[in-house]
This record gives structure tokens, sequence and C-alpha cells, in this order.
């Protein structure tokens, strides 16, 4: 059978490209290193040492003093910052309350800010802004407070520097690109071939069309008044397979069967086929042996092997009153029933010698009378959905 092949490769190559493409410029374009979000972790301010894994504020028990004249205590805080990841603590700051008449007078490896009662402890800005992965950091501050003030909890916040090389984010793109880039090495080539085989093919289907229509213009040059027949059987009949839903391959099929389905008639005498007027019985007879002779001289045509069997029960009848075997409702080919119509609709929609092509309505009229006795009634329904809509192209 003459194929209809959809290219399925081309979606699965620009599937491939677009992912290629997306995470090669995802490598470039991702930072070589990226900073998280803000982490918090707690500790607590305490009298005594006090460790926690990201480290300790606490009250040196032996540096604590009272200044003459000054009811606050003086004490000395130390202060140190662990960092226990695998990556670079940066953009730290701590954070802790102290009471209200309290306040801090010296300091160093860090700066101090107070807002309210809050003290916010920054790294300088040309020393400890980044912790190593295993390293710490000291800082203090001399605080002047309450004798009872003793704790507090204090919050330690802080970013990850992260080398994208040692995330699973490295990793995934990495193993992206690399079979989406395998994948399009390996595709194009056969992305090639096929677009050959499918010029080849298309020629090929190109060069079968003009034979079978150079085929039928042979037969139909004999009457004047079937010219064109098979050509405008064919738009149609390609026209219904589309509305009916057959798929691409069936409607490129049925349309070689229509430009074919009167080949019978070259075995008809000249005197019968240019007959100005209406047959007799006999030489109706004969004309009528056309659809057997049809299905004879396709019985060898390889390229459709369908088209035999179509062709000569064209014109069978949907009540099984027709010819040649008298073949009734769906035992009938469905491309033959097909092809019925459109054979019907274009005889009386055209010129023919014994009499006018008929007006529209009175073509509707015959279809609607003739459905489920001469054509199959579901094809019937079909062309006369054409007929109210139009055809989507022109013949």
């Amino acid at each position: 059978m003459i194929s209809y092949k959809k290219n399925k490769l081309t979606p699965l190559l620009i599937i491939l490209s677009a992912i290629f493409i997306l995470t090669l410029a995802a490598s470039f374009l991702l930072p070589v290193i990226f900073e998280t979000n803000i982490i918090s972790d707690s500790m607590v301010l305490q009298p005594y040492s006090y460790d926690e894994p990201f480290g300790a504020l606490t009250q040196n028990q032996s540096k604590k003093w009272f200044d003459s004249g000054n009811p606050l205590q003086a004490a000395q805080y130390d202060g140190e910052i662990h960092n226990p990841t695998s990556f670079d603590i940066i953009s730290w700051y701590i954070q802790f309350e102290i009471p209200e008449k309290a306040y801090i007078s010296d300091s160093w490896n860090g700066t101090y800010t107070r807002e309210g009662n809050i003290i916010t402890v920054e790294p300088p800005k040309d020393y400890n802004r980044t912790i190593p992965p295993g390293g710490s950091i000291t800082y203090g501050f001399i605080m002047y407070a309450p004798k009872s003030f003793s704790s507090t909890d204090v919050t330690f916040f802080f970013k990850q520097k992260i080398e994208i090389s040692r995330s699973w984010h490295y990793y995934v793109l990495l193993i992206l690109t690399i079979v989406s880039g395998s994948s399009l090495l390996i595709c194009i080539p056969f992305i090639i071939k096929f677009r050959e085989l499918q010029k080849k093919e298309e020629q090929a289907r190109n060069g079968i069309e003009q034979v079978l229509k150079l085929f039928a213009n042979t037969i139909e040059a004999k009457d004047k008044y079937t010219s064109g027949h098979s050509a405008r059987v064919s738009f149609y009949v390609k026209e219904l397979a589309l509305r009916m839903g057959l798929s691409k391959q069936e409607q490129q099929n049925i349309y070689y069967m229509a430009i074919i389905h009167d080949v019978g008639k070259i075995g008809i005498s000249d005197a019968i086929l240019s007959k100005p007027d209406i047959l007799d019985a006999q030489e109706m007879e004969i004309m009528r042996t056309h659809a057997a002779k049809g299905g004879e001289i396709l019985a060898d045509f390889g390229s459709l092997p369908e088209a035999a069997l179509v062709v000569r029960h064209h014109h069978e009848r949907y009540d099984g009153t027709g010819y040649p075997d008298g073949l009734k409702g769906e035992e009938i080919p469905l491309f033959s029933r097909i092809i019925s119509v459109a054979d019907g609709y274009d005889a009386m929609t055209s010129d023919r010698c014994y009499r006018k092509k008929l007006p529209m309505s009175m073509v509707k009229e015959e279809l609607i009378n003739n459905s489920g006795t001469q054509y199959d009634p579901k094809v019937v329904q079909c062309m006369l959905d054409i007929m109210e809509t139009g055809f989507t192209t022109q013949p």
C-alpha cells in the first residue's frame, strides 16, 4: 500500500535540542558559586562555657567588675563562631537582647549596633567576613548590665557560599547536557536519512498519482460528458474521508482509488461510452460490467492491494440490489461506499448527454431519498454536511 509516513523523529529532535540548549545555557549562566537564603541557629548566652554546633557566647567569670559610681556591673563577653558545614559561611550576623539600661562600652572583631534593646553584631568590613568549613572566629565586647543579668537567647544568622560543582544541581545539569547532546548526535544522521527517504517517497507518490490521472484521463477522453469525472470524484472522496475521520494513510489511498474507480471502462466499447442517449437494457448490462472489469485489471496492482476490491464494489447498493455481487450494508467495503456517494453526487451535479445537471436542492433530495437504499446513510449525512458548510479546499 502506498504509505503516508509521519515524521515522529522531528518532534523528538526539537525536544532534545531544547533540552541541550537550555542545559548548556544553564551550565554557563548559573554562577560557579551561589548563595543560600538566610539560615538561622539559636545559641544561649551563659555565665559559663556553653558550646553549640555553631558556637557560643559566654560571660567571662574572671573578668567582671564595678566602676566607681556606676551601679551596673561590667563584664567581658567572649564569643566564638564555628563552621561545622562543608561550605563557606558568609554574610553572618548575631542578634541578642540586653536589659534596658545595659550598654556596650568596648568591642572587638565586630561591628555592634543597637536598636531598642536588640544588639546586632556584624563582621567588620575587612575581617572575618567568611568562615571556611571547619574554621572558627572569635569576637567579644565589654557590657555594663545589672548584676542579675546572666543569660539571654542569641540567634546566629548566616548564608552559605556553595560551589555549584559540589551541589546536586551541577550533576543534574551535567547529566542532562551529556544525554541530550549524545542523543542529538545519534538522532541527526537518522533525521537526515529519514528526510531523504521522505523526499523520495513523495516523488514516488507524485509519480504514481500522475500516472493514475493520465490513465483516468485517457479513459474519459472517449466521452466528453465524463471529462474530469474521476478528478472531481477523487476530490469529493478525499473530503468525505477527512470529514469521516479516516487516517492520513486511508485518505491518501482512497483518493488514489477514486482516481481509477472507472478503470474498467477501458473494456467498454466506444459506441456505448459515447452514445448521446440513454442506454438500452442490453447496453446498460454491458456498461455495468466495468466495475468487475476494473477489479480484474487492478488485481495485481501491488501498490494498492485493496484497490481491486474497492473498485469492483463501488456500484453495490446499500440494500443489496447493486452489482456485480449484490453485497449489502457493511458487507460493502467502506471505501466503496464512500466512492459510491461521491460518484452519485458528481453524476447529479454534472451535465450528461441525456440531461443537464440537477439543482442543488434536488441533489440534496435525491441523496436523502436514496439514503439506506442506494447509499450508506452515514456517508450521505457526511455529504449533506459538506453541502451545508462547503468544502475545505477547492478541486
